[in-house]
């Protein structure tokens, strides 16, 4: 049997418990909070695990299921807005999106509608800032994006924001050593080292308009200690090449951070190309390691990813001559990818933001749409447990998100007893 209890210490490993499928709405982040169902435990604050508890087994014969909601009040169309879950507001905030709004918006699965709220203070209308949940200190931290100065130029900027949804309030900070600015950055929360991880982007330089190019693209991983108020530049000697607008996901179960595809350049380009290259990194040691699985999706750019409770989840994405409408799942330990069958999910172009729910709802938000996508397994369960040797601590909430996705599952999780690295 499993003991729940308080605990006041946070040890670098977890176990995790969460529920089935995933929500997914338009941008670069996402995170999750533990679910409750007749199989699971709600989580409501730090918790203690000691005894024994169930692992998860590969599911085998995924598919996945796209439906396209109509809620009865939705944000207008934005392009390329910041999506994270908040287990305070039992919704997803949704974040920029425009050069001319800094409106900020919650949905509800169990409702399936939109709330606009409206906050004191607020970030300047952005497009392309990076967004994560970080559960440790209970607040979405937003960072980078373009905007328009008082002179009509359009920039990039490096602020980092942190919303209270306690308090309904955005706070500019002004941490220590922030990165270079960019936007179309990827951003998770990694669960084990309770740190915002960051990489890559475009280093948009200032201008009067958006031109086709107007920076190079980065290849720079960074920390963020949101406690600690600070971030940290971590990127070692390998590292994947310098890209914008790829896919980021944090997968707890093998406690580490899966990177695809995205674009050295303006994807308008003639001559302009995209990767379909797959990385992983071991986020208590900032090592990247390339991986190279036999069959892969196509190369893209713009895509989104998920993790659910069978598989890590990749979803559409665009080329230099169309865009994807395929659903993709990727074993860590095998280095794999396999395609799920599944009907046409959402027609994203890219710009769109994932997030996950814990109530099973995928929500897309693109193009003022919201999708929801529910992944079925032949085979679920696991083992009757495992001994554990000490207590361990879970959060009571899960950030997993990058260029775009959160995280829903229905499994027993532990994460890696791994302590990081020190930077």
């Amino acid at each position: 049997m499993v003991c729940l209890r308080e605990a006041t210490k946070k040890p670098a490993f977890a176990w995790v418990i969460t529920s089935a499928a995933f929500l997914i709405v338009a941008s670069s982040l996402a995170l999750l909070p533990l679910a409750s169902s007749p199989s699971t435990v709600g989580v409501t604050g730090d918790l203690q695990f000691a005894g024994t508890a169930p692992l998860p087994t590969q599911a085998q014969g995924l598919t996945g299921t796209w439906t396209n909601i109509s809620p009865t009040y939705a944000p207008a169309p934005f392009a390329v807005p910041a999506m994270a879950y908040v287990p305070t507001l039992h919704g997803s905030i949704l974040f920029g999106g425009s050069l001319q709004s800094s409106e900020t918006w919650r949905y509800r699965s169990d409702e399936m509608n939109w709330s606009q709220l409206s906050p004191q203070s607020a970030p300047p209308p952005m497009m392309g800032a990076s967004m994560a949940y970080d559960s440790g200190v209970g607040k979405v931290v937003l960072f980078g994006g373009i905007w328009v100065r008082s002179d009509h130029s359009i920039c990039a900027g490096n602020d980092t924001w942190l919303y209270d949804p306690v308090r309904n309030t955005w706070t500019n900070v002004s941490p220590h050593g922030s990165p270079p600015y960019r936007w179309h950055a990827s951003m998770v929360y990694d669960l084990v080292t309770q740190r915002i991880v960051l990489f890559g982007g475009h280093h948009f330089r200032c201008g009067l308009g958006i031109p086709e190019d107007t920076g190079p693209r980065m290849n720079d991983t960074w920390i963020y200690d949101a406690p600690a108020d600070a971030w940290t530049n971590v990127t070692g000697p390998i590292a994947p090449p310098a890209r914008s607008e790829m896919g980021l996901i944090y997968d707890p179960l093998d406690s580490r951070i899966v990177l695809f595809g995205g674009t050295p350049v303006d994807p308008f380009y003639p001559s302009s190309s995209v990767f379909g290259d797959t990385w992983v990194l071991d986020p208590t040691t900032y090592v990247w390691a390339p991986s190279s699985p036999v069959a892969k999706p196509s190369a893209r750019y713009g895509l989104g990813m998920a993790v659910t409770a069978n598989a890590t989840i990749m979803y559409g994405g665009c080329s230099t001559t169309g865009c994807y409408q395929d659903t993709w799942s990727y074993d860590i330990a095998a280095g794999a990818w396999t395609a799920i069958p599944s009907n046409p999910g959402p027609p994203f172009a890219p710009g769109a933001a994932f997030t996950s729910d814990p109530s099973g709802v995928v929500v897309a938000f693109g193009k003022s749409e919201t999708w929801e996508l529910r992944v079925t397994a032949s085979t679920q369960g696991g083992p009757t447990g495992n001994p554990l040797t000490s207590d361990y601590l879970i959060p009571s909430a899960l950030a997993i998100a990058g260029a775009g996705a959160v995280f829903v599952g229905a499994w027993w999780l532990r994460a890696r007893s791994r302590r990081p690295k020190a930077p």
